[in-house]
């Protein structure tokens, strides 16, 4: 693995292409740890902060990703996900949706969530913090915020591996007909990022949501961080 010192093109650029192509050759399979920054720049003959530029240009391309403590690796084929079914809340199908519940607890809602939900900040929310998990490793760290009055007793093992749509309509049987998201980026803070096994100040999606019942009551608050190399979203527009 060489680069050119006399090219006017970066070193980081220089790294950058030689890994990209060596995983877009199948060099390195899907799951394999890279060297460390100190290796890489002793086999480039480079800095290491030549090597770490040009490796968090691939973590955002997507060809790499990080773990916290464990190093960095090559990512696989990001999984494509309907962006209509996000903003859907379901799926549309019956299969499984692993989480691991990180809290359950009833409180008042506060001025911030109370804004949210349209209710006085004395009113009681049922907060849901979780983290979804994909073959074994976690997709997104989810918080959502009901009204405990419209959810009455609810606990934590009616949301085990569910989806807070099928929740709402099946077990409150709460007619939603629509959802407003807001989607931005969100630079996680450490405590985020050790739980979602990544490094701290990793670039994710924040998805931002407030669901409508059929009176047009808001019925659920929730923010979303997930990560962006596990999945690429889409949309399909009919011409």
């Amino acid at each position: 693995m060489q680069i050119d010192k006399s090219l006017h093109i970066p070193l980081y650029r220089q790294v950058e292409k030689i890994l990209e192509e060596k995983i877009i050759a199948g060099q390195w399979e899907v799951g394999r740890q890279l060297p460390t920054e100190q290796e890489l720049s002793d086999l480039f003959e480079v800095s290491t902060i030549t090597v770490k530029r040009a490796v968090i240009e691939l973590v955002n391309k997507g060809y790499l990703f990080r773990q916290r403590g464990k190093g960095t690796f090559v990512s696989g084929a990001a999984k494509e996900q309907d962006l209509n079914s996000i903003i859907a809340l379901s799926t549309g199908s019956d299969q499984e949706h692993p989480h691991e519940l990180l809290s359950f607890k009833y409180e008042a809602a506060g001025a911030e969530i109370a804004q949210k939900l349209k209710i006085d900040s004395a009113d009681e929310v049922i907060k849901i913090e979780r983290l979804k998990i994909e073959n074994n490793d976690p997709l997104a760290l989810e918080y959502t915020y009901l009204p405990a009055d419209r959810c009455p007793g609810l606990t934590p093992d009616d949301i085990n591996n569910d989806l807070i749509f099928n929740l709402l309509k099946n077990r409150f049987h709460i007619s939603l007909v629509r959802a407003k998201v807001f989607i931005r980026p969100y630079i996680l803070p450490k405590n985020q990022s050790k739980l979602l096994q990544v490094e701290p100040g990793t670039a994710v999606f924040e998805w931002e949501r407030i669901t409508y019942t059929k009176q047009e009551d808001i019925i659920e608050y929730s923010k979303f961080y997930i990560r962006d190399d596990k999945e690429v979203y889409y949309t399909e527009v009919q011409l």
